[in-house]
């Protein structure tokens, strides 16, 4: 009952440190290809530092930060220890769509 009790706790423990996406995160694309992210507009350095719980939560982190940034592109140009990326806001969302 004990181990049982002990598992349990750690579980909900694991759960409750993991980073979870924003809504507007959802959206963000990631990439590690400068030529993605060419003609884009830089909107700031992102990061994300452990202890992590889970092996997205940086990621997660950094999509998190860019989406407040108003981005919809993560250029990722370090994911060890310390993540690390620039937002960035690509494609031509301030045109009026088509008629």
């Amino acid at each position: 009952m004990r181990k049982t009790l002990a598992a349990v706790a750690v579980a909900l423990v694991s759960l409750a440190c993991t980073t979870r996406l924003i809504p507007e995160a959802e959206k963000v694309k990631v990439t590690r290809e400068s030529k993605d992210v060419a003609g884009c507009k830089s909107l700031g350095f992102v990061d994300a530092h452990p202890p992590y719980s889970t092996p997205n939560d940086a990621m997660n982190e950094m999509k998190n930060k860019t989406a407040i940034l108003g981005g919809n592109v993560l250029f990722v140009t370090n994911y060890s220890m310390k993540a690390t990326g620039v937002a960035y806001l690509c494609g031509d969302v301030a045109s009026p769509p088509a008629r």
